[in-house]
């Protein structure tokens, strides 16, 4: 829910003004280099002239991961247009062509036998090889153009609308990496909320959002150090250190790295990493993402394709490296977050009720029946807003059972710990509230409107200021 109000009110200042007015340009530079390439060269946005947008190579990837000497693999693909805010069935189907070579080979071999049949954009298109891999790097180049197009570029392997391309290594079994799911990046209760801040020894790393209307604010990601002396001008951005001038949510912190959802523009997101540092910005993949989350050697999020369809807003999950997506459910879904071994998420597809499924996608279940708009995970203990009840406090254990009203106060955004629940109470103005995580007597924070919460050790992160955790 958090990042589809971030989403909605930034979609409503840019789009409308693009429909009116515009065409956006950019330039372009296909990637050469494994994953860490620059998406430029995107083409002309506009919903006005569909017939003059060109197809790109939104994601492409293998089927698993890690990959390991003689696997065989197969390559998975999904496309957009530059305008991809308008209605797919306006736009032309698209052809593929995609040849593989290892490192050391002099050329590519073509999988395809010239380009596939045409289908439409939003399709996925999957070719196998089925040659056993060899320990090594090997490398994947992608075409991609409209079926009614000829190609508007060329190399000596023939002529394309939009090149792709991606790398990915055969391990050998003895230095596969090791998936290691204890390690995590942020907390189930912050992923729910837009994962505002995280922090390390030294640093809070945060999302500045002062002066947020709509979706005006920056929304850069900032760090502070974390023994300053307390003062009123904590966030006063003249004092703390820009990390970089990059649109930013959904913050994970993985040992040096911080892993995030980019929002350049409505039209173009991706999943980055950078160092805590600024440096070796880098992109993982092409995606609209809401509540990422880092667990072990995978990254869990919602794929927001809103532009299109909410109906097709489901969960994947994607390798560190970005060379593996896998699509975990099938059906709508609004907030979702990763609580020990569990994806815990709202189906929008089943009347937005609770549900969990295992980090493979198996298990699948119903929580309970409620109706729900705010939902995070502690633990296994589910809090929510419970629709059915005007939407009162609640609180379930994932397998169903224990089920029990907090407050009777409206709740919304909602961020849990071991000893509080943290909430937005939109019965009084939609201030900050806690309340002991087995019920009693509700306590106000703050005296300010807000919306996203974000627990840290001694702090909490709330309408783009921090305040002590125990007041």
């Amino acid at each position: 829910m958090r990042s589809t109000k971030f989403i909605n009110s930034f979609f409503s200042l840019t789009t409308i003004a693009a429909l009116i007015l515009i065409s956006y340009n950019t330039s372009a530079k296909a990637d050469t280099s494994g994953t860490d390439f620059a998406h430029t060269d995107l083409g002309t946005i506009s919903g006005l002239s569909v017939e003059n947008q060109n197809p790109y190579v939104e994601y492409a990837g293998v089927d698993h991961y890690p990959v390991i000497s003689g696997d065989t693999v197969k390559i998975n693909m999904t496309s957009k247009y530059d305008g991809d805010y308008s209605d797919y069935g306006n736009y032309d189907s698209v052809q593929y062509r995609v040849f593989i070579a290892k490192d050391n080979d002099k050329g590519y071999t073509e999988l395809t036998n010239g380009y596939s049949k045409a289908m439409p954009v939003y399709n996925e298109f999957i070719i196998e090889d089925s040659q056993p891999l060899t320990e090594g790097n090997y490398k994947v180049m992608i075409f991609v153009k409209k079926f009614s197009s000829s190609g508007i570029e060329k190399n000596s392997y023939g002529a394309y609308d939009k090149i792709y391309n991606f790398n990915f290594i055969a391990y050998n079994s003895s230095n596969a990496p090791k998936n290691d799911d204890s390690k995590v990046s942020n907390s189930s209760g912050n992923i729910v909320n837009d994962g505002m801040a995280v922090e390390d020894d030294d640093y809070i790393y945060y999302i500045n959002r002062v002066g947020d209307v709509y979706g005006a604010a920056p929304d850069y990601l900032y760090k502070i150090k974390k023994n300053d002396p307390p003062r009123k001008d904590f966030c006063d951005l003249s004092y703390n250190t820009q990390v970089i001038p990059n649109r930013v949510c959904n913050l994970n912190l993985v040992d040096d790295w911080i892993y995030y959802s980019n929002w350049k523009d409505p039209f173009h997101h991706s999943i980055n990493k950078v160092k805590k540092d600024g440096t070796e910005n880098t992109c993982i993949a092409n995606e609209a993402t809401g509540n990422m989350f880092v667990k072990g050697n995978w990254i869990y999020y919602v794929k927001r394709t809103n532009s299109h369809s909410i109906d097709l807003n489901n969960i994947y999950k994607i390798s560190l490296d970005g060379t593996c997506r896998i699509k975990l459910n099938s059906t709508g879904t609004e907030d979702m977050t990763v609580s020990n071994e569990w994806i815990y998420y709202t189906n929008i597809s089943d009347g937005y009720k609770i549900y969990r499924m295992k980090l493979d996608g198996s298990e699948n279940t119903k929580i309970c029946d409620d109706e729900t708009l705010f939902m995070t995970v502690c633990e296994d203990t589910v809090f929510y807003s419970n629709k059915s009840d005007d939407d009162k406090l609640y609180k379930i254990n994932g397998d169903g059972t224990g089920k029990a009203k907090l407050s009777n106060n409206k709740a919304t955004f909602i961020n849990p710990n071991h000893d509080y629940v943290y909430y937005v109470n939109y019965s009084d103005n939609e201030n900050l509230y806690k309340i002991p995580v087995n019920g009693g007597k509700s306590k106000k924070i703050t005296n300010e409107y807000g919306a996203n919460i974000t627990i840290l050790k001694d702090k909490i992160y709330f309408n783009g200021m921090f305040y002590k955790k125990w007041r």
